[in-house]
């Protein structure tokens, strides 16, 4: 965990505890520099994850302020980790359906921007549980020049927090494309739904800080169990 996401994560406990209440006013940038004892930029990073994940808000030339919780099972746009960063309280499981080494077709390897023709990527299929809820099939293909081994005991936990804490990958950012469908007849039972059910779909690049991608996702949401919010700044 790099030092602006560990500072992050000990705000988002303070308020958790209930240190700070829902409006409160917190430390200014220049307080918590000389608490943690780090640069300024580090600090602002560190306010920059709490303000995607909806737990702070700025104002300029009055301070930093706790926000409302959002709802319990709510999917942030905006958090690039995973459900189990993302859903933290809650339970996420996982069913792997299909993980190989495949060559990837025109459409992954643009993604992924790979140009060696012999390049493999790793392919998982997994349906994604909440709550033993059938939340979504998550379809994924990752570059084999950063993601260098996977097997099924890891595509049955979290894979990005294997990606993070033994590949040391530093997630950056993610494309997010969405659209609303209907569910195919191979895909509805595996959400124990019926063909032509609506359903949503994501298509997301996942990038390192350094802007590489590394991860190319498709997903097909639950209509019941996928829930979302996005926390905006005016």
């Amino acid at each position: 965990m790099l030092k602006y996401e560990h500072i992050a994560k000990e705000i988002n406990d303070s308020i958790s505890n209930n240190e700070f209440a829902v409006g409160d006013k917190l430390p200014s940038v220049e307080m918590l520099k000389a608490k943690y004892q780090v640069s300024k930029s580090t600090i602002i990073k560190a306010l920059e994850i709490l303000e995607k994940e909806g737990t702070i808000y700025q104002t300029r030339g009055s301070g930093i302020y706790v926000r409302n919780k959002k709802k319990s099972g709510y999917i942030n746009l905006l958090k690039t980790k995973g459900f189990s960063d993302n859903l933290h309280e809650h339970q996420i499981t996982s069913k792997v359906l299909t993980l190989q080494l495949i060559r990837p077709d025109n459409n992954v390897k643009e993604h992924l921007r790979l140009k060696d023709k012999n390049t493999h990527v790793y392919y998982v299929e997994r349906i994604r549980y909440l709550d033993d809820h059938p939340l979504c099939i998550e379809t994924s293909y990752f570059n084999t020049d950063l993601v260098n081994h996977l097997d099924n005991q890891i595509a049955a936990s979290s894979i990005f927090e294997y990606l993070q804490s033994q590949l040391k990958i530093n997630i950056g950012f993610s494309d997010i494309y969405f659209y609303i469908d209907f569910l195919s007849e191979s895909e509805a039972p595996k959400l124990s739904l019926n063909p032509n059910d609506p359903c949503m779909r994501h298509e997301l690049t996942f990038y390192t800080t350094t802007g590489i991608p590394f991860d190319y996702s498709n997903i097909v949401y639950h209509y019941k169990y996928a829930n979302f919010f996005i926390p905006i700044e005016s």
